[in-house]
């Protein structure tokens, strides 16, 4: 059954109807059916639009998306190396294909498009800002010192170029020459909290904690609502012995578990099945061993996913009315009876597959939903668990797990976003199949429950 058109939808049909042949109509009608999760008639509207002559990349763009949608890799990224071949400014173009190759097992041409634009497009600030951006999401480290020198050669030297350059020397081990091109970065910008979190960084490797507990501070101060800093004073108030490390990652508190009603797992775990069309996890996330969907899971117009967001939002309402109020904690602070989520996925792990240590910096509170599990797994309380408190391998550090959490199909864990965390492997034939998502407080009027 054909879902009703919204008004967007509608809207955009009777401009079609008004004129077959207005393309403009036709790519805004494509591009609404994609957002309401109506793929094949999206797909097929496309191609209306551009067997009648259009010749916007925009159109050919969101063309290639949904090929790739379809699972269709081959013909999405021809049809998005054809878009940049014309356009090679096309910035869409170039940050869904560098981000889909390392999926489809092709990560080493993940920046081929880039360069050949950059080399025919030099003068194009913009261009330059999304290949730097691509470059340090897939922690390409060193494409990202050649791309920064040559922005500076071309550009001048930039504190945000500095930045790159010493998170780039950062992971590569060099933290002399990390600190040699971050200090005046701060030193021009003291207020640039990526900086000062980077700063943390690096101090916590080289053990000057002093030095790192007042870089996360300030970062912290800069930008209250960015979960870098905090993530890192519970490493440093660990380190340190400090009790504010306690009232900062309260692990018995404010991971929460929650049983999960009104969803059928059997049906949930087909429908996302149907979802992992790719080989490989995203450079840029995580997961190890294993595939993540694309676009926003949440977004999809099954009524199994339908029916997972719902039982999802009633415990997360639930779970935070259990939570007392904290005015200067930067989980508690910002507690509201309202929410939306700000982005979701799902993720299927084989077996050996894991989570490395993480944080979600833009989030607030994040989740692991268990939808199907090896039967290893459940019959485990290590094998594919859930570990809180070991943060991630940049920091050198060797410490354990602070809590532990047994996975089981059905739950939901909740847990704010800054606090570490990471997934341990297990062995099977079978997969690990979870629902993950980011939540934002929000007041009512633009409110996700």
């Amino acid at each position: 059954m054909t879902a009703p058109d919204s008004a967007a939808i509608s809207a955009q049909r009777r401009l079609v109807v008004a004129n077959p042949r207005d393309v403009i109509a036709l790519h805004n009608l494509g591009v609404e059916l994609r957002r309401a999760d109506r793929l094949e008639e999206a797909l097929a509207t496309m191609e209306r639009a551009l067997a009648l002559g259009a010749v916007a990349p925009e159109t050919a763009t969101v063309h290639a998306h949904l090929l790739a949608d379809f699972g269709r890799f081959d013909e999405a990224v021809a049809a998005y190396r054809r878009v940049l071949d014309t356009h090679p400014g096309h910035i869409d173009a170039h940050e869904t294909l560098a981000r889909l190759l390392p999926q489809i097992g092709q990560r080493a041409a993940a920046f081929d498009a880039y360069a050949d634009a950059l080399a025919r497009a030099p003068h194009m600030g913009a261009l330059w800002m999304s290949a730097l951006a691509a470059a340090k999401d897939l922690r390409d480290g060193d494409r990202l010192l050649d791309w920064v020198a040559a922005a500076e050669a071309r550009f001048g030297s930039e504190p945000f170029l500095g930045l790159l350059a010493a998170q780039a020397h950062s992971w590569r081990g060099e933290d002399g020459a990390a600190l040699a091109r971050l200090l005046p970065v701060i030193a021009a910008d003291p207020d640039n909290a990526g900086a000062q979190a980077t700063l943390a960084q690096l101090a916590i490797r080289t053990g000057d904690l002093a030095t790192a507990e007042a870089a996360a501070l300030a970062a912290t101060r800069i930008a209250p609502d960015e979960q870098t800093g905090w993530s890192l004073l519970t490493v440093i108030w660990r380190l340190t012995g400090d009790a504010r490390e306690a009232w900062l990652a309260d692990y018995d508190r404010l991971v929460m578990e929650i049983d999960l009603d009104g969803i059928d797992l059997a049906a949930t775990a087909a429908v996302l099945g149907g979802l992992h069309r790719t080989a490989e996890h995203p450079a840029e996330q995580s997961l190890r061993g294993g595939t993540q969907t694309r676009g926003i899971l949440f977004d999809k117009a099954d009524p199994a996913i339908r029916a997972l967001r719902d039982s999802i939002s009633r415990g997360i309402g639930g779970a935070l009315a259990g939570l007392s109020d904290d005015a200067a904690h930067p989980f508690l602070r910002r507690k509201r009876p309202h929410f939306a989520f700000a982005g979701s996925w799902s993720v299927r792990l084989r077996s050996e597959g894991h989570h490395i240590g993480h944080i979600h910096p833009a989030g607030w509170l994040s989740s692991a939903a268990y939808i199907d599990l090896p039967s290893e797994v459940v019959a485990s309380e290590q094998e594919g668990a859930l570990a809180f408190g070991v943060p991630e391998t940049l920091l050198g550090l060797d410490l354990a797990q602070r809590r532990i959490i047994a996975p089981r199909p059905g739950k939901l864990v909740l847990f704010p976003s800054y606090f570490w965390h990471g997934t341990l492997p297990f062995t099977s034939t079978a997969p690990r199949l979870t629902v993950a998502f980011d939540a934002l407080p929000v007041d009512k009027s633009s409110a996700q429950q």
